[in-house]
């Protein structure tokens, strides 16, 4: 009468299971090592996410089993430096505290005066690449009879200002991810 029964999906799933081979001890730590790495981006993730309220990332990534901890803090710290930005400046401050929570080599003040000079290095040259195509353009624009003090450019979709902006970003992209690399441990 038993061989006769329907089994249940959860039977039929239970069978299937009982005769999977069994992982490794390797295999269940290369497994641990990509789910750590994975909470450990949402831990930053979800941290930056709630920039007007302080989340403690320090102990959300300590409640991992210390093998784990690694991995997630490792993930975090990276994903962290990964989003400082040349141009949204007012986040890089909450991005610093969260770095220098996991990274007690890192000094917030310190950080952001170096990450300040980078991003004024960069804002600065953008300023002064924009003035000089702006004045190249007036100047064509007297040539061609249009002139006087309310005439301005518009640079925004000028092949050469969007070609100057590009090499002055990856330059000074360059520049942050240099200073990125000193915020993670070795």
């Amino acid at each position: 009468m038993g061989e006769g029964r329907v089994k249940t999906a959860f039977e039929l799933a239970m069978e299937k299971v009982a005769e999977m081979p069994a992982l490794n001890l390797e295999e269940i730590r290369e497994e641990h090592k990509k789910e750590s790495l994975s909470k450990g981006e949402a831990i930053a993730r979800r941290y930056l996410q709630n920039i007007k309220r302080q989340t403690d990332i320090k102990s959300e990534i300590a409640a991992f089993e210390p093998e784990q901890r690694v991995f997630a803090r490792n993930a975090a710290l990276q994903w962290l430096s990964r989003e400082l930005s040349l141009t949204q400046v007012e986040a890089n401050r909450h991005i610093l505290e969260g770095i220098a929570s996991l990274n007690p080599d890192i000094s917030v003040d310190l950080a952001m005066k170096r990450l300040n000079k980078v991003i004024d290095g960069f804002q600065k040259e953008i300023m002064a690449a924009y003035s000089l195509i702006e004045k190249s353009e007036i100047n064509l624009l007297k040539k061609e009879g249009i002139s006087g003090s309310a005439v301005k450019p518009n640079l925004r979709h000028h092949n050469t200002w969007l070609t100057k902006q590009a090499e002055l970003t990856a330059t000074h992209t360059g520049n942050l991810c240099q200073f990125q690399k000193t915020l993670l441990p070795d």
